[in-house]
């Protein structure tokens, strides 16, 4: 019989035929199998069968991921791929498992079988069984480490907690413990997909990995939470610094380019703990009062936090209580077109008064919306309302009012947002050509093409979009080439620098020329004084809002200003 060995494949011409014969006869240890280009198995030989414990009737037009045994992460497949992709030989270790659940490991080498254009058009995988050769050390290994990113978990974690907590009542030396975590990663992970956010994580880690030179002190402790143990208590602030610093660059994860931002929760032991689980819960406590400061910030525990925080959770209860139960209302106020003195629209602004909290502010409820994953919830509601409300009143009073919605830069980023409101626009019925998106300034300087591509889709149908809160952004001029946008709107704090200072007239007529040389309608928000108005019609604003004309209304009260301004 013919001795096959893996340098021999790639040596002489065999036919697919001519290979399946040869390893059906082999009666050795060898496990083989042959996959088409897409992976799908075209023979196994009786040994692969025997180990897999699947007969071969139920392994051929299957793929490999009969066997996957959840041990190896997406990015390990997918190397191996990008690697036998090219048309190169892979080998490595794989964990698999058989029919009956019983997981083998088995020593693999995949040849790829290149076609006249240098194109694998098949694969051989050639395996020997090494599971008795998988020692204590490995299995310990597995049992210690998180498989997505490499780093010690939080069984490991616990025993180091343990170890650093005997040495300090032994030896009366201080240790900290940092607890990071990623901010609004579920936006990342449900707006991208699963799959970059596990991509990212694997990048997180390695990130903090540079921080922490000796791999020993960082731990995955849960989905996107982090743990670091730090001995040297004097460099606390340093340590916090380093690891923020390397969140100052944007993550690149396949096509997608973006920034995320962490809360560092710091709790030090025995200062702040008795216990490693107190000393743990006080760095959680913490890390969320860092999150309410919003992006790349730490903060050291301090004993009132834990009241701070009930304070948010409670915060949290009744948004989600508020949103359910339809408890949110949106005010109205008009928009005035200058020429005519007639109402042209109106912007739809957020109220939420609570029973026991009362009124909230919405500065102070949208940004922890945003933290807390449920502004993309509240957005959807707050456009579905907006446009059913505007629609009733066009239809009611025979109007052409264009309901304007303010729309978070971390929703519209959403996948699927554009599908969404093709679902709204058929729900409500609205005319898109009724509906205007406003988006800041500042939320477009990180801009990417997905986001140009989105507001495409939007103005594609009808809707339209200004760029609010302008001039308060940087490189105004640049962004306003890029983005597709057809209003622009002039922050408050410009409209009160007109009277009475010069400078500040000097700044609104430029920005009124600019938009008019681009073509954009103008609207000057936030008018309250009769000086400004002149002032901002004699260089030729259209449309205007603020208090001057109207604070904004309730449904009740907005409807009986439109009819009395129609009679």
């Amino acid at each position: 019989m013919m001795n096959i060995t893996p340098s021999s494949i790639n040596q002489v011409n065999y036919s697919l035929k001519e290979l399946q014969d040869i390893f059906s006869a082999m009666n050795s240890s060898i496990i083989v199998a042959i996959t088409d280009r897409t992976g799908k198995i075209t023979f196994v030989n009786d040994h692969f069968c025997k180990i897999s414990k699947y007969t071969r009737e139920e392994l051929l037009g299957q793929d490999h991921r009969l066997l996957n045994s959840g041990f190896h992460p997406r990015t390990f497949f997918r190397e191996m791929w990008k690697t036998i992709g090219k048309g190169e030989m892979w080998s490595g270790e794989i964990c698999n498992r058989a029919k009956d659940g019983g997981l083998y490991w088995v020593k693999t080498t995949i040849f790829p079988f290149l076609d006249d254009s240098g194109k694998p058009y098949q694969y051989i995988a050639i395996r020997v069984d090494i599971t008795a050769q998988k020692d204590i050390k490995k299995i310990t290994h597995i049992a210690y480490h998180d498989e997505l990113t490499g780093l010690p978990n939080r069984r490991k974690l616990e025993q180091r907690l343990e170890n650093e907590f005997h040495q300090s009542r032994r030896t009366g030396e201080k240790f900290a413990l940092f607890f990071i975590d990623v901010n609004r990663f579920k936006n990342i992970n449900d707006g991208l997909g699963h799959i970059i956010g596990d991509m990212f994580l694997v990048e997180m880690a390695n990130r903090l990995r540079n921080v922490d030179y000796t791999s020993n002190s960082i731990y995955r402790h849960n989905s996107d939470e982090f743990v670091l143990i730090l001995n040297d208590v004097d460099r606390i602030e340093d340590k916090a610094g380093e690891i923020i610093s390397v969140f100052n660059k944007s993550f690149i994860v396949e096509t997608y380019e973006f920034y995320a931002s962490i809360s560092i929760g710091i709790s030090i032991f025995p200062d702040h703990a008795n216990s490693v689980e107190e000393l743990l819960k006080n760095a959680d406590i913490a890390m969320y009062a860092a999150k309410s400061s919003r992006g790349n910030q730490y903060r050291l525990y301090r004993s009132n936090m834990e009241e701070i925080n009930d304070k948010w959770l409670l915060l949290e209860t009744k948004l989600h209580q508020a949103l359910k139960n339809d408890i949110l209302e949106l005010h109205y106020q008009p928009k005035i077109d200058l020429k005519t003195n007639s109402i042209i629209g109106m912007e739809a602004l957020l109220r939420w008064h609570d029973p026991e909290l009362g009124y909230m502010p919405p500065d102070h409820f949208i940004p922890f919306a945003e933290q807390c994953g449920l502004i993309n919830d509240i957005g959807v509601w707050v456009i579905r309302k907006a446009s059913a409300q505007a629609r009733t009143w066009n239809d009611l009073h025979n109007l052409n009012l264009r309901v304007a919605v303010n729309i978070s830069p971390i929703h519209i980023s959403t996948t699927g947002f554009v599908e969404m409101v093709h679902e709204v626009i058929k729900e409500t019925n609205i005319d898109p050509h009724f509906l205007e998106f406003e988006i800041t300034e500042m939320s477009m300087l990180d801009y990417t093409e997905d986001l140009i591509n989105t507001i495409k889709q939007l103005r594609a149908l009808g809707i339209t979009i200004s760029l609010d809160d302008f001039g308060t952004g940087y490189s105004s001029l640049n962004y306003l080439k890029t983005f597709p946008v057809d209003v622009l709107k002039i922050d408050r704090a410009f409209v009160r620098d007109i009277v009475p200072e010069k400078s500040g007239i000097a700044m609104i007529s430029a920005m009124i020329s600019l938009a008019h040389a681009l073509n954009l309608q103008v609207v000057a928000e936030g008018v309250e004084e009769e000086a400004e108005l002149n002032v901002l019609r004699e260089h030729g604003c259209e449309y205007v809002q603020g208090f001057y004309f109207s604070k904004p209304l309730s449904v009740e009260d907005f409807t009986k200003l439109i009819v009395n301004r129609t009679m």
